[in-house]
This record gives C-alpha cells, sequence and structure tokens, in this order.
C-alpha cells in the first residue's frame, strides 16, 4: 500500500498523511491490546496497522525528494530497508513479549509507543523542514 501512502501525500502533504497513518497506527495497536476482539475482528486490525504503515512508508517517500533531491537513489534504498526490518522487528517483538510475558500485550505497547515516538519526533523537526526545505516543483510538505 506503500503507492496508496505515497499518492495520499501528493495529495494533502507528506507530514500531514504521517501523522493520520502513524496516529492510526497507535489507536489501533491500543485497540487491539486492551479489548478481546473475536478472531475476525482482531484480523481486521492487524490488516489496518499493517495498512497504515505500509501509508506511512509512502508517505515518507513523498518527502525524500524535497529533503535530498541530490540523494533520492540512496535515501529510497535506506528508507525502503528500514521498512523491511521494521516488518522482521514486529515479528521479533512480539514473539519476545509472548516468551516473556505470556501474551501480545506488551509487544503490542511497545510498538504503539514507537508510533508516538515517530509522531512526537515529525511534530519537533515539521517547523524547521518547512522553512528550510526549499520544495521542489510545487510539492507539498
Amino acid at each position: 500500500l506503500r503507492p496508496v501512502g505515497g499518492a495520499i501525500a501528493d495529495k494533502i502533504g507528506g507530514i500531514r498523511s504521517l501523522y493520520i497513518f502513524l496516529t492510526s497506527v497507535a489507536v489501533l495497536i491500543f485497540l487491539n491490546a486492551f479489548i478481546a476482539l473475536s478472531f475476525w475482528i482482531a484480523i481486521i486490525v492487524m490488516f489496518l496497522i499493517m495498512a497504515s504503515l505500509g501509508m506511512a512508508n509512502g508517505a515518507l517517500f513523498q518527502l525524500v525528494p524535497q529533503r535530498f533531491s541530490k540523494d533520492i537513489g540512496i535515501m529510497t534504498g535506506i528508507i525502503g530497508a528500514s521498512g523491511a526490518l521494521g516488518g522482521v522487528a514486529i515479528l521479533e517483538i512480539l514473539g519476545a513479549s509472548t516468551l516473556m510475558f505470556g501474551d501480545y500485550t506488551i509487544g503490542f505497547m511497545f510498538i504503539a509507543a514507537n508510533a508516538l515516538i515517530a509522531i512526537a519526533g515529525v511534530s519537533l523537526v515539521k517547523s524547521r523542514w518547512r522553512t528550510t526545505w526549499g520544495i521542489k516543483s510545487g510539492g507539498i510538505i
């Protein structure tokens, strides 16, 4: 769903898109961690979490040419590799949570906390980004 996230970011801006996608990740993970969902509802919620993460990845790609116009190739590779590592990390975190605590709740909380940290990080740097990045070809950040 990266292309969908990128298309949404092109329409409303990469920063705003990241807020939306990362907030949805945190909310859905909290929901999954604290409410006993039926199997099929839990599957749908997990799909929505993964879809939101994929779209956040696409939104991040929208910001790359604004900041790294001369290094797009390497930055695309780094972002893609980070997304792949993140996918593996989610599995490892949930597995470790189950082994240590007997369920996924702590693992989900850790992942949700990371989404909230990412939102805080974007919030801390967004005004600097807007003033220091020369927006290329009418792009919206």
